[in-house]
């Protein structure tokens, strides 16, 4: 599933800017007047000076493009930028006002205030948002963990453009070279990690969202199996194709890095939106889920330690979207030395593929039982929304030791943000014994994904809750 290029960056940035000419006019106002929005003379208007400007400055931003490049600047050149995108401002409000006969009811100071301050917290807003902008990319996980793929002709080209580019929306994670990696431990800086016979294996245990290839022959048959291979994992594709340059249209609309122009092949291609929407109804939910974690932990936790020793919640490395590793939390409903009683068990296991189930297993105490049945176990992965780890509604997230024995195939199920609830769980969890119909079904929610589908998942998964517990 490949997210477009988002403008939200841009967007965000330009909000902050129109709060910074709105704080700056209020400063310049106060400095020559003593009051924030009020002047000697009666005909000035703070309101249609402050429309006017940021009239102005989107129009300026509309067909100006003006933080293209914004990332690469240095200190010097974004205040030049910023002191001759306030010349023109100033230059457009002032015609505006000269139009409407009210030029002369405001103050020259005011404007000469304005600018100077403008200019001033305008560079202070933007060198912060260079340094913060990392940050929270980390912070909200939308990083996407990169491997460049490129054959010796291209491969210090490739990687060069794309430490240059400064994409803080791409994490390099090493270099996979189709040639004779033979003596080669780096290409610029980034780690050479796989050759072109391991590139498949590296692929399926690595943590990756994306892969850029850039080889000479494009057409050449064993790289186009890598690839094919590489996309049946839900990995996203960008593959180099030879662009021609044309003296009459100097703009194209292909996927570009650098001085490479790709082909991009995904899954899915999702507008940026839909996801921002469920992302903001994961923390809703999440939100309201963590109100009740909090009361339960209350209820549940003396009880949970009185039946069995150990730790009221329990944390298990689980594998995530694309390959990330997360701790998932539950509530406790296993004896403490569960983990090392499950080789005991592997022979009663009633599922046939990766994952393990039994009936009436003997490591779960009386309390899990009961929390498992009413599915009361499930309220610390909460948490895991909060954090990001996990969403509402996604594919399960399998254990170290089941992804450690996956296909390229069946990678393909966490190319989506695992999830509390999902399509084989309302497709009747307890009658499904084969780990091929859960991936079918986990398969089949992320090629027809949709914000409705999650609502009517978390609909059927509500009334499955009630459903058992008005069974009992």
């Amino acid at each position: 599933m490949y997210q477009r290029k988002s403008n939200l960056q841009n967007l965000i940035i330009m909000l902050l800017d129109c709060a910074t000419i709105a704080t700056s006019l209020i400063l310049a106002n106060y400095l020559r007047n003593g009051r924030l929005f009020e002047s000697d003379d009666m005909r000035m208007d703070f309101g249609l000076l402050l429309g006017a400007s940021l009239v102005v400055f989107l129009a300026l931003n509309l067909f100006g493009n003006l933080y293209r490049g914004m990332l690469l600047r240095g200190p010097l050149h974004e205040l030049f930028c910023i002191v001759r995108n306030n010349a023109v401002l100033f230059a457009g409000a002032a015609v505006s006002l000269y139009f409407m006969g009210l030029l002369d009811a405001y103050s020259r100071l005011v404007f000469l205030y304005f600018v100077l301050i403008d200019c001033a917290l305008m560079l202070v807003v933007h060198q912060l948002w260079k340094k913060l902008l990392p940050s929270l990319y980390r912070i909200f996980k939308e990083r996407r963990r990169t491997l460049l793929v490129a054959d010796d002709a291209f491969a210090e080209e490739l990687a060069e453009d794309m430490q240059a580019s400064k994409g803080l929306s791409y994490e390099l994670i090493g270099i996979a070279l189709m040639g004779d990696p033979a003596g080669k431990k780096q290409v610029c800086g980034l780690p050479v990690v796989a050759g072109r016979e391991e590139l498949v294996d590296y692929c399926t245990t690595a943590s990756l969202d994306e892969v850029i290839v850039a080889v000479s022959d494009t057409q050449d048959e064993r790289t186009l199996r890598l690839v094919d291979t590489l996309s049946q994992m839900g990995v996203t594709v960008h593959y180099r194709i030879s662009v021609p340059e044309l003296s009459g249209a100097h703009q194209k609309a292909l996927t570009q890095f650098g001085r490479f122009y790709t082909v991009t092949y995904a899954n899915r291609f999702v507008p940026t939106g839909q996801l921002v929407l469920k992302r903001l109804m994961d923390l809703a939910g999440g939100l309201v889920g963590f109100c009740f974690l909090a009361l339960l932990t209350v209820i549940v936790g003396p009880v949970i330690r009185l039946e069995s020793p150990g730790p009221v919640f329990f944390a298990q490395k689980r594998v995530g979207r694309n390959g990330r590793i997360f701790k998932m939390y539950k509530f406790r409903s296993m004896y403490a030395d569960a983990e090392e009683r499950k080789k005991e068990l592997m022979a009663h296991n009633e599922m046939s593929g990766l994952m393990f189930k039994m009936e009436n297993d003997p490591r779960i105490t009386r309390v899990g039982a009961f929390l498992r049945r009413t599915s009361l176990d499930e309220f610390p992965q909460f948490v895991n929304i909060l954090k990001g780890d996990m969403s509402l509604v996604g594919t399960r997230p399998p254990t170290l030791d089941e992804f450690a024995r996956y296909s390229p195939y069946h990678k393909k199920r966490l190319s989506f943000r695992p999830g509390l609830t999902g399509m084989w769980q309302v497709s009747g969890r307890s009658d499904i014994t084969d780990f091929e119909e859960i991936v079918r079904l986990d398969v089949e929610y992320i090629d027809n994904w949709s914000i409705w589908l999650d609502i009517k998942i978390l609909l059927k998964t509500v009334l499955q809750v009630f459903a058992r517990k008005g069974a009992r």
